[in-house]
């Protein structure tokens, strides 16, 4: 008999599963999803990521405003498991319970390896070499139900966040797609090895804090970029570090001072080693990406060797 489930998920991590369940050929009864809210630059109210698929595909969809919502949702429905993947909701034990065989979870890490809200940027920042995901039964402590199953995913030197996203989400559909049909027969092994904690990002974490290593700043770079670029202040001037590259530097300048600026490279001075700037956007004009070139002929009075970067 094919399982029948429901689907719960907010942001572009979890549509992208979900289009994936799809095209297995796994259709969820309902589809739960965030509140539609103010989103982009121009902060217009718009729909999730997963709500615009649901809806494209013409699948039921709701969005509880809170817990008991979430659970009267569920009324009247004959269901196997609930897949949560970044629902954005944490949900009572009476949601949990509700199904057949409870509900499972897709976490974008080897748990017990960074439980918790951010688990891919924690990684990247870390300088872990390898993360990967983990489908488990949903518990009522946060991310510590026993696991069905996991696979690894490389982290290499120049991994962002948003890219090993899509690589975590793809890999976690295809978990999916072999356990759901055997999910009554799968079974669930307890968590083991030390727990880390990843802890949700805050406005702090993108402050450039140039007296750590370059090698720091690079993976702080390549983690954020995609939700919050790690950025700076030239003056009154906001700096967004786009895309940068930790290099070795002779000299002890201080950390933050700009050591290089030509239209080849722009070159930081940091705790240790210097960060090679590659692109950059300044709350200034147009607030278009800039590389080296374009950011020195545009603002070269303002980009120029002595010139620090300071916090806020």
């Amino acid at each position: 008999m094919p399982t029948r489930f429901a689907f719960a998920g907010t942001p572009d991590f979890a549509a992208r599963i979900l289009g994936g369940l799809l095209q297995c050929g796994l259709r969820p009864t309902l589809v739960l999803t965030g509140l539609d809210r103010r989103r982009g630059r121009g902060r217009r109210t718009s729909a999730s990521p997963v709500k615009q698929l649901a809806l494209a595909e013409g699948l039921a969809v709701q969005s509880p405003s809170n817990a008991d919502a979430a659970i009267s949702a569920l009324a009247g429905l004959d269901l196997d498991t609930v897949v949560v993947a970044s629902y954005g909701m944490i949900l009572p034990l009476a949601f949990l319970q509700f199904p057949r065989y409870g509900c499972v979870n897709v976490h974008a890490s080897l748990l017990p390896r960074w439980r918790g809200a951010a688990p891919i940027e924690r990684a990247i920042m870390a300088g872990d070499e390898e993360t990967g995901v983990s489908i488990m039964r949903i518990s009522e402590r946060l991310d510590t139900g026993p696991i069905l199953a996991q696979a690894k995913v490389c982290i290499g030197p120049t991994s962002t966040g948003a890219g090993l996203s899509g690589r975590i989400a793809d890999l976690g559909t295809e978990l999916l797609c072999n356990l759901l049909p055997k999910l009554a027969q799968a079974p669930a092994k307890p968590q083991t090895g030390e727990a880390t904690y990843a802890h949700k990002l805050t406005a702090q974490d993108a402050v450039a804090d140039w007296r750590q290593s370059a090698m720091r700043l690079d993976r702080t770079v390549r983690a954020l970029v995609h939700r919050m670029p790690m950025h700076s202040w030239l003056g009154d001037v906001r700096v967004q570090i786009l895309a940068a590259q930790a290099v070795q530097a002779q000299g002890d300048a201080v950390p933050g001072r700009i050591i290089r600026a030509d239209r080849r490279e722009i070159l930081v001075a940091c705790g240790t080693g210097a960060l090679r700037l590659k692109s950059l956007r300044l709350n200034l004009g147009k607030g278009a990406a800039l590389d080296p070139a374009a950011a020195i002929n545009g603002f070269g009075g303002l980009i120029q060797p002595g010139a620090r970067f300071h916090g806020p």
